[in-house]
């Protein structure tokens, strides 16, 4: 496999858009995760109304992998419905598993990663804005925040 072959057009078109992103001002969910590995940073931001992720943002420090994964991210989360709580466990067994074919669990856009997953040591560099956008909308911390929510609502 051509070493180049991981940065091809799509990747370097989706981390060059990614790079013009600005971090949400109005959000109401939030998780930061770095790669001691190789120092990528991920911030990503996002407003959360009951389930629908109404707008996000995935601010990168770091490689192209990292930052064309985060315009991904934004690209298919933003004005959706929270991601399933088993795509990311969809995804890091696709990635993991090059013996595996591509699940219909996941979106379509995602197999332009498909190149890098010979290349166990840039797996993080693309799970990371994944990771951080689920552990984001975490289903268990919502609904205790939706729970205090309602309670807080109830006794004024």
């Amino acid at each position: 496999m051509n070493n180049l072959s991981i940065y091809q057009e799509k990747i370097l078109s989706l981390a060059a858009e990614n790079k013009k992103v600005i971090a949400l001002k109005d959000f109401n969910r939030s998780f930061e995760m770095r790669n001691p590995m190789c120092g990528d940073e991920v911030k990503v931001r996002l407003k959360l109304v009951e389930t629908k992720i109404i707008d996000i943002s995935a601010v990168v420090r770091g490689c192209a992998l990292c930052e064309a994964s985060a315009g991904l991210v934004v690209e298919l989360f933003k004005n959706k419905d929270v991601p399933d709580e088993k795509f990311l466990d969809e995804f890091l067994s696709w990635l993991e598993n090059t013996e595996k074919s591509f699940s219909n669990q996941l979106p379509i856009e995602m197999e332009i990663f498909e190149p890098i997953r010979e290349i166990k040591n840039r797996h993080k560099c693309i799970t990371m804005p994944f990771e951080a956008t689920c552990r984001s909308v975490d289903i268990k911390y919502n609904q205790t925040i939706n729970q205090e929510i309602q309670n807080f609502s109830q006794t004024k």
